[in-house]
């Protein structure tokens, strides 16, 4: 066969017009070379992207939330004159408030909550902990650093996420259905004070007004104030304003979600052994998932 069948489009002239064709091509940098540039001319950010500054608030409640986690990491309960080996507030001594403390700090420092969800940890841990203070009493001897520190801890908490709530503008809108919401709210109130919260043998159970649980108080505060909103929401819903409204339910849910970190600190406690078990704590924590779970983004 001849060679001229072979020959290549390499080995064709080239005319004037294709050379100046190839010439006009623009010639595109590498991307190592736009990257850089792009760096330079502040129009990209490369691979980080966008830095966020968190606000005031949410600065405070990380803070608090860290701090809450790190008290539960120190003695409440001095063991000893020196008080080593330590004896972590997140272990059995603190009769699971400790427990519940550390999972709540971790979880505001780790992940952004709704303005709700945020207050009603921080004023559920922040309860808790001025109760076992109260119990402890703040003058004894046994009393630990730790328990200070995550009283510290829950109350920068609590001001950070009182600051978000006030701060916020563009809150969902939140709606609830009216009978679970009252009947959580009623289930919390009725055991708060009406049932045992350390069973025994009849005449010996005690209550959560007790002064030696004082659990029930907190509860029957949250609870109280929900049924409220409940009953102004249920019964006059045209004369509320739509603004006044979705406040109601915010503290509603706030309160809800606070009354489930409160009781599920003695129900903890309860499943530890250190009590026997009654019924007040898991009545409150049903009471308190009812009224949570009932409002919800719209």
């Amino acid at each position: 066969m001849s060679d001229d069948v072979f020959t290549t489009r390499s080995d064709e002239p080239v005319s004037q017009d294709t050379a100046a064709q190839e010439s006009a091509e623009p010639i595109v940098p590498s991307s190592s070379v736009a990257a850089d540039e792009g760096g330079d001319d502040g129009g990209s950010t490369g691979m980080l992207g966008p830095l966020e500054i968190p606000s005031t608030s949410r600065l405070l409640v990380g803070l608090g939330g860290a701090v809450m986690a790190l008290s539960t990491l120190l003695s409440w309960l001095k063991a000893g004159q020196d008080s080593f080996p330590n004896n972590a507030g997140v272990g059995l001594s603190t009769f699971g408030v400790g427990l519940v403390v550390f999972l709540v700090g971790l979880s505001l420092l780790l992940r952004s909550k709704s303005v709700a969800a945020t207050l009603g940890m921080a004023l559920g841990a922040f309860a808790i902990t001025l109760i076992f203070i109260v119990l402890i009493g703040t003058d004894s001897q046994i009393l630990g650093f730790g328990a200070w520190l995550g009283l510290a801890g829950s109350a920068v908490a609590v001001l950070g996420a009182l600051q978000l709530a006030i701060e916020s503008k563009d809150r969902p809108d939140l709606e609830f259905h009216p009978m679970p919401a009252a009947l959580g709210a009623v289930l919390a109130v009725v055991a708060s004070f009406w049932l045992d919260w350390v069973g025994g043998p009849v005449g010996d159970s005690i209550g959560g007004l007790d002064s030696d649980v004082l659990f029930g108080l907190p509860i029957l505060i949250l609870a109280g104030i929900a049924l409220v909103f409940a009953v102004e929401l249920i019964s006059v819903p045209q004369m509320v304003m739509e603004g006044r409204r979705q406040a109601l339910l915010m503290v509603s849910q706030s309160a809800g979600i606070a009354i489930v970190v409160i009781a599920g600190s003695n129900v903890l406690a309860m499943a530890f052994g250190n009590d026997a078990f009654g019924s007040g704590p898991l009545v409150a924590l049903v009471g308190g998932i009812m009224l949570t779970r009932s409002i919800k983004e719209a």
